[in-house]
């Protein structure tokens, strides 16, 4: 009987024994695999951004290692990702109908050009609101604030999303607009109204189509006869992605046809105004931009006189390029756009139209 006992206790530490190898074995070869194989961890911000634990799933798409145009066995993978929560996205859970409606126009457009819907965060819509409160307050439009004055909340804007309780991030932006008027009417505030006006800039349009942010805040202020508007951008801490993104997009109807400069700064400092409706092209994500060749023509083949902001020619058109035509557009016109560039090495050809406006935007 104490024969069969022992018996039975060995056996049962022989399992254990067995058990625990295969785990450790296991955990060393994810551990392994993952540190020795860039290309098994898969982005992670659609299916697993708040992860508090790991996530394992088959990586897609496969690597034909081969080049024969077939996946094998072989080439499958694991794709593992690491136990933590930063980067996440944390909604906010009750945001006002003006960040709302907000959130929706910037999605729009978003939408528009293929990109991902942003959300909005709490901390960053304080930030938003109190700099648009500031900024009605002061009557100004810009993005910085001075120490010691009324609503001061930081000097940037990610100054201001730390205060709010923002604080881990690597990318954060900001866009803002200031409307006076002599009628009531005109003074609703009106985010949606606010969002077309940046898109229909150069600058401020930017922030709002790129790929490099995933959360945003917006906030508004009225005093008298003046309202102010803010809405700010970040990005948690998500990689970088290379991705070419174009305004207007293919085969796009209702193209307003000019642009009255009523930006600041000014994207054309010492032209005369107003002029043709400004095509913006983001490389984002890439570091060496040229650009070889570049051209609007109408309908009738007839090439469109345009001025050019070149990537990095200044601090705000970063990594995007700019054409802009150097008078008012034709009215219910079909454009095309061809640009030819080399991006890090890799060459990229765009070649779009678009038609313009029978009538001017309100």
């Amino acid at each position: 009987m104490n024969g069969g006992k022992r018996f039975l206790h060995a056996v049962l530490r022989l399992m254990g024994a067995m058990i625990n190898f295969v785990a450790v074995s296991l955990l060393v070869f994810f551990v392994a695999l993952y540190f020795t194989d860039s290309l098994i961890f898969t982005d992670i911000s659609t299916s697993c951004v708040s992860c508090k634990k790991p996530g394992f799933e088959m990586a897609s798409p496969f690597r034909d290692v081969n080049d024969d145009g077939k996946i094998t066995v072989d080439e499958w993978r694991i794709a593992i990702s690491p136990t933590t929560t930063d980067p996440k996205i944390e909604p906010e859970l009750n945001p006002t109908e003006q960040q709302r409606v907000a959130l929706e126009r910037v999605n729009y457009y978003r939408d528009f050009v293929g990109l991902k819907d942003i959300t909005l965060n709490e901390a960053i819509n304080k930030a938003a609101q109190a700099h648009a409160k500031y900024n009605v307050t002061h009557t100004q439009s810009g993005h910085e604030e001075s120490p010691g004055e009324e609503g001061f909340t930081g000097i940037w804007p990610w100054d201001r999303i730390k205060f709010f309780g923002y604080k881990e991030f690597t990318y954060a932006t900001e866009v803002a607009s200031m409307r006076w008027a002599s009628h009531d009417y005109l003074l609703q505030i009106d985010p949606k109204w606010a969002v077309d006006g940046w898109v229909d800039t150069v600058y401020h349009r930017l922030p709002i189509i790129s790929p490099r942010v995933f959360e945003a805040g917006f906030g508004a202020g009225k005093v008298e006869k003046r309202l102010a508007y803010v809405m700010d951008f970040a990005n948690p801490g998500f990689a970088e992605v290379k991705r070419v993104v174009h305004y207007p997009v293919d085969r796009q109807s209702d193209v307003p046809f000019e642009f009255k400069g009523d930006e600041t700064p000014d994207p054309l400092p010492g032209k005369k105004y107003p002029v043709g409706y400004p095509v913006t092209v983001t490389f984002n994500g890439y570091q060496s931009i040229k650009i070889i060749s570049s051209e609007v023509r109408d309908s009738n083949g007839v090439s469109v006189p345009c001025y050019r902001l070149l990537p990095y020619s200044d601090q705000f058109i970063r990594d995007s390029f700019a054409l802009i035509p150097k008078e008012p557009l034709e009215r219910g016109m079909v454009y095309d756009v061809k640009i030819e560039a080399i991006a890090d090495d890799d060459p990229i050809y765009l070649d779009w139209s678009f038609t313009t406006s029978t009538s001017a935007r309100d």
